[in-house]
C-alpha cells in the first residue's frame, strides 16, 4: 500500500489591517514630504513655460496622490478620523467668494483656469485649499509637523543654491549683477518663499541644542539670506528682516544672542542695498527709493474696484479690465494690482476681502491659544514674513503651493486643530474605487497640459526658425490638448497670419479672444485679418478692443482710425 502523499504549502502570514494602515500612513507622510521638497525646484526644460506650469502640474499630482492615499487608508482602516482646523471656515468662505466671482466674471474661462503663466483661477485656489486640507490629515503630531517644516527648509536651501548659481551665471554673461530667481522663475516669488523660510531657520538656530544643529541652521540662514539679497526684492528684504527679528526678540532671552540675530537681520538689508547701489544692474537709483508705477496702479485699481465692489471681476481677470481704468501710460502691461488686498478686491470684491481678513484673524487667534510654545512664534513670524511680501506684490503659485502646505504644519504646531469622531467605512470597495478615480483624474489634469506646452515650445521654435509650415502641426496639437488656453490658439493665429491665411488666422484669433487675453496684438491682428476678408464691422470691433487694452500705443490708435472708429 502506497503511503499517502501530503501536499504542503508555505503558510503566508496575513498582514493585519492595522499594519497596512500604518504602512499607508508612512507612505502618506513621505509622499507629502517628497512633493513639498520638489515643488519649489521643479523645472522643465522642454516646455514653453518651464517655471510655473511644472509646479502647477506637480501640485496636482501631489493633490490627487494624497487624496488617493487618504481614501485607500480610509478603506483599509475601516474608519477614519478627520482633523478640523481653525482655518476651515475662513478658507471655505474664501473659496465660496472665488466661486461666486467666477460665475459673475468678466471672462469665465479665465476665472476658472487663470491666464497663461499666472494660473491664478478658481482651480488653482481649490488646489491650494486641497493641499492644505490633505496635508492637515497627514500630520498626526507636532513632531511630524516639525519634520515637514525641516523638509521645506531643505527645499528652500536647494532653491537658494540654484538661485545664487543662476544669478552668478547671468551676471558673468551680462557683465553686471543680475537678480536671482532660480527655479522659482521670478525674483518676487523667490523673495516671498525665502521670507517664509528664514524665520524658521532662525528658530532652528535658537532651538538647536548641539553645535551640528547650530551649524546647519546658520548655514541655511547664510545661504538663503544671500539668495534673498540677490533677488533684489525690497519687500522681501524688509519682511524677512522683521520676521527674523520677531523670532529673535520673542524666543532668545540671551541679550548677546538677541543682538547677534538682530545684527544679522539688519545686515541682510544693508548688504542687499549696498550690492545693488555698487553694481551695474539695470535699476535706477530712484527706483530703489520709490515705488515706481505702483501708486498709479493702486489709485486706478480703487476706481476699478468701485465699479464692481461686491463680487469683483473674477479670478485672474485683472489684466482684462484694468486697461479701461488706466490713467496714464505705463511701461509694461499690468495684469496684477501688485498689492494683495487690492488684487482680491478687484477680482473677488469686498466679499473676498472679508474672507481674507477672517483667515488672518483666525490664524492669529489659533496662534494665541498656543503662544506659550516657542515654535508658535516661529510659524507666526514665517506667516507674517510671507504675507508682508504680498503687501507690495501678489500671490504667485511657485511660492504659494509650499505656503499652503506650510500652513497645515503651522496649525498643528500652534495647536489650532482638533479631531472629529471616527467615521466608519460602509463601502470600502467604493472608497478604493474613488482612490482609483482620483489617480485617473490626476492623469487627465496633468498629462494633456504638459504635452500641450511641449507642443507649444516646438511650434514657437519652428516658427522663429522660419519653418511656419512645420510649426502649424504642433500648434494645432497644443490647442487641441488644452482648448481652454488662449495662448495656444494665439500661436495658431500667428502662424496663419504670417502665411497670409486670413481665414485660419481669424478663426484662431477669435478663439483666443473668446477664451480671454489681455494681449492687444491678438485683437490688432484679428482686425487686420477681418479687413483682408472684407469683414469691416467685425474688424472695427476688434480694433476697438485693441485700443481699449492699450490706448497709449500709437499702432492701436492708428488702426482704429483706419477703420473709421473714434479713439
Amino acid at each position: 500500500m502506497m503511503p499517502a502523499m501530503v501536499a504542503t504549502e508555505a503558510v503566508r502570514p496575513r498582514v493585519a489591517p492595522a499594519d497596512r494602515a500604518l504602512a499607508l500612513a508612512a507612505v502618506q507622510r513621505w509622499f507629502l514630504r517628497a512633493g513639498l521638497f520638489l515643488l519649489p525646484i521643479a523645472y522643465a526644460w522642454n516646455t514653453y513655460d518651464g517655471y510655473v506650469l511644472p509646479k502647477l502640474l506637480l501640485a496636482r499630482v501631489l493633490l490627487f496622490g494624497m487624496l488617493a492615499l487618504f481614501l485607500l487608508r480610509y478603506a483599509v482602516e475601516g474608519s477614519i478620523t478627520l482633523r478640523r482646523s481653525a482655518l476651515d471656515l475662513p478658507i471655505l468662505a474664501f473659496l465660496a467668494s472665488a466661486a461666486l466671482s467666477t460665475v459673475l466674471a468678466y471672462n469665465v474661462n479665465v476665472a476658472v483656469f487663470g491666464t497663461y503663466s499666472r494660473y491664478d483661477g478658481l482651480l488653482t485656489s481649490l488646489t491650494y485649499a486641497g493641499l492644505f486640507w490633505l496635508s492637515l490629515q497627514t500630520l498626526d503630531s507636532k513632531a511630524e509637523s516639525r519634520a515637514l517644516l525641516r523638509v521645506m527648509l531643505a527645499s528652500g536651501y536647494a532653491a537658494a543654491v540654484l538661485a545664487i548659481g543662476q544669478s552668478m551665471s547671468d551676471s558673468v554673461q551680462l557683465g553686471a549683477l543680475a537678480p536671482a530667481f532660480g527655479t522659482l522663475g521670478q525674483k518676487q516669488a523667490l523673495g516671498a518663499f525665502l521670507a517664509l523660510l528664514l524665520p524658521l531657520a532662525a528658530w532652528e538656530l535658537i532651538a538647536a541644542r548641539a553645535w551640528p544643529g547650530r551649524i546647519l541652521a546658520l548655514n541655511a540662514i547664510v545661504v538663503m539670506g544671500l539668495a534673498l539679497v540677490l533677488s533684489f526684492s525690497r519687500s522681501a528684504w524688509v519682511a524677512a528682516a522683521v520676521a527674523v527679528l520677531v523670532v529673535a526678540l520673542a524666543l532668545y532671552r540671551n541679550p548677546r544672542a538677541r543682538i547677534a540675530i538682530i545684527a544679522l537681520a539688519l545686515l541682510t538689508v544693508v548688504v542687499g542695498g549696498t550690492a545693488i547701489l555698487t553694481s551695474g544692474v539695470a535699476l535706477q537709483r530712484t527706483d530703489l527709493l520709490q515705488l515706481g508705477d505702483r501708486p498709479v496702479v493702486w489709485s486706478d485699481t480703487l476706481r476699478l474696484i468701485a465699479s464692481r465692489p461686491l463680487a469683483g471681476y473674477g479670478p485672474d481677470n485683472f489684466g482684462l479690465v484694468y486697461p479701461s481704468f488706466q490713467s496714464i501710460y505705463l511701461q509694461a502691461p499690468w495684469d496684477k494690482a501688485h498689492e494683495e488686498v487690492l488684487q482680491i478686491a478687484a477680482t473677488q470684491g469686498l466679499i473676498g476681502v472679508a474672507a481674507y481678513l477672517w483667515f488672518l484673524l483666525a490664524f492669529a487667534r489659533a496662534f494665541w491659544s498656543g503662544h506659550r510654545d516657542a515654535a508658535a512664534w516661529a510659524v507666526l513670524a514665517a506667516l507674517a514674513g510671507y504675507e508682508a511680501t504680498l503687501l507690495l506684490n501678489f500671490t504667485v503659485p511657485a511660492a504659494a503651493f509650499p505656503f499652503w502646505i506650510f500652513l497645515a504644519g503651522a496649525l498643528v504646531t500652534v495647536g489650532g486643530t482638533r479631531e472629529t469622531k471616527s467615521i466608519v467605512v460602509r463601502a470600502p470597495r467604493l472608497a478604493m474605487a474613488a482612490a482609483a478615480l482620483s489617480a485617473a483624474v490626476c492623469a487627465l489634469a496633468t498629462v494633456p497640459a504638459y504635452f500641450a506646452d511641449v507642443d507649444l515650445r516646438a511650434a514657437v521654435v519652428d516658427d522663429f526658425s522660419g519653418q511656419s509650415a512645420a510649426a502649424m502641426a504642433p500648434a494645432q496639437a497644443a490647442a487641441s490638448l488644452a482648448p481652454y488656453e488662449s495662448v495656444y490658439a494665439t500661436e495658431m493665429g500667428n502662424i496663419a497670419f504670417e502665411r497670409n491665411d486670413w481665414q485660419a488666422a481669424r478663426l484662431a484669433y477669435k478663439i483666443a479672444a473668446d477664451l480671454g487675453t489681455f494681449n492687444p496684438a491678438v485683437y490688432r491682428n484679428l482686425a487686420l485679418s477681418d479687413q483682408h476678408l472684407g469683414l469691416f464691422a467685425e474688424g472695427l470691433a476688434a480694433a476697438q478692443r485693441a485700443y481699449q487694452l492699450d490706448r497709449f500705443d500709437p499702432a492701436n490708435r492708428a488702426l482704429l482710425l483706419d477703420f473709421g472708429g473714434t479713439p
